[in-house]
């Protein structure tokens, strides 16, 4: 089986890692593998490489040319299926395919929902190129069949999932990170697993964090990822005097060390499908406050094992903080029912060899109420 991988990033993100992982099992599964990036490679891509995959950058600064590109390596490559990931690489890769008798898979990776009226016109018009759509997630599912119009019996829920095995609660790394920061034993730390770009909200958690630091100064915030928005939030931090207590660690490998280390995640994003940061917060036990996109109001029940909050509400979201700093024990209730949570989301990357074998048999069929 030879499967060809389109992405449009290869930068450390939650679609990029999905990416990896899934690229990884079909390799170890003895199947060929091919990556092909619409951008400039990223570290995804180094470490990619270092594992023996062929990853290749058909960056071009006009569409046209990346899609030729995209067209000229399933030609030579040659695979049995084609598997798109995030809105343009979606995208070329249906037109790079026109009139060439080829599976295609696509995994949206975000919140169409969100995208400009073009975007969601141009998904519309090229969407039955594909042999089969894989969700990652409910509201992903229920937006492209009820609204983009997509077909039924060819769009089919796989949700997001992390390896039990790479995230875990583990109290002895938690001392040891404690330990490396200097944070006190009554020190509540926030974690915040992201990218720092303007979807993200990054700002709007660094002002409700402000206002929480102003009522209790033993709360420390720890942002783990980078992007655009650094620079922005470097600034703010140096002129609020708050450098001592906010910390940008750039993006890391170690992500389950800053999630031990932490006492409470924050993801208040303005758009999102199924982040995996949310679950892998999930399950090392930490209560989440986040915003109402997307599924994390499904895996965060309000009040439960945290917080939903609405996008850009800064005032809601210091409130959530400064609730859960405050109060050990509901932290301890809430890190117990996301725990729980976490237990419930099933592994997914056998599931998708699974369908790709079924799929070149053509015996592979989306279950529906029609």
């Amino acid at each position: 089986m030879k499967i060809l991988y389109v992405i449009t990033s290869t930068e450390i993100g939650g679609a990029e890692k999905v990416l990896q992982e899934l690229a990884l099992e079909t390799f170890r599964q003895n199947h060929q593998v091919r990556v092909l990036c619409i951008n400039p490679l990223g570290a995804i891509a180094t470490q990619l490489h270092q594992a023996g995959i062929e990853v290749i950058t058909v960056f071009h600064k006009l569409p046209g040319k990346i899609i030729q590109k995209i067209r000229k390596e399933i030609l030579s490559f040659q695979p049995d299926i084609v598997h798109a990931m995030l809105f343009r690489a979606i995208e070329y890769t249906r037109l790079a395919c026109a009139k060439l008798d080829i599976k295609i898979v696509s995994t949206p990776h975000f919140d169409l929902s969100k995208k400009s009226f073009f975007f969601r016109l141009a998904d519309k018009v090229l969407k039955d190129k594909d042999t089969l759509t894989i969700a990652e997630s409910y509201s992903t599912a229920r937006y492209l069949i009820e609204k983009q119009g997509y077909a039924k019996n060819k769009v089919y829920l796989l949700p997001n999932s992390v390896d039990p095995a790479k995230f875990f609660k583990d109290d002895t790394l938690r001392q040891h990170m404690r330990k490396q920061y200097g944070f006190h034993v009554k020190t509540v730390v926030c974690v915040c697993v992201a990218r720092l770009a303007k979807v993200k909200a990054p700002f709007s958690l660094l002002q409700a964090f402000e206002q929480v630091y102003a009522r209790n100064p033993e709360i420390r915030l720890v942002y783990v990822g980078d992007g655009e928005e650094r620079a922005k939030l470097e600034k703010y931090i140096q002129e609020k005097h708050l450098s001592q207590v906010v910390f940008l660690e750039g993006e890391r490998a170690d992500i389950n060390a800053f999630l031990n280390m932490a006492d409470v995640f924050v993801l208040p994003s303005i758009e999102e499908s199924l982040p995996l940061a949310l679950l892998e917060a999930l399950q090392v036990g930490l209560p989440c406050i986040v915003s109402k996109v997307g599924d994390m109001p499904i895996l965060v029940e309000h009040g439960v094992n945290g917080f939903v909050c609405t996008p850009r509400d800064v005032t809601l979201l210091s409130c959530f903080i400064s609730l859960l700093t405050a109060e050990e024990k509901t932290r301890q209730e809430m890190g117990k029912k996301s725990l729980e949570k976490a237990s419930n989301q099933m592994g997914h990357m056998k599931q998708y060899q699974q369908i790709y074998e079924q799929l070149i048999t053509n015996s592979f069929h989306v279950k529906t109420n029609q």
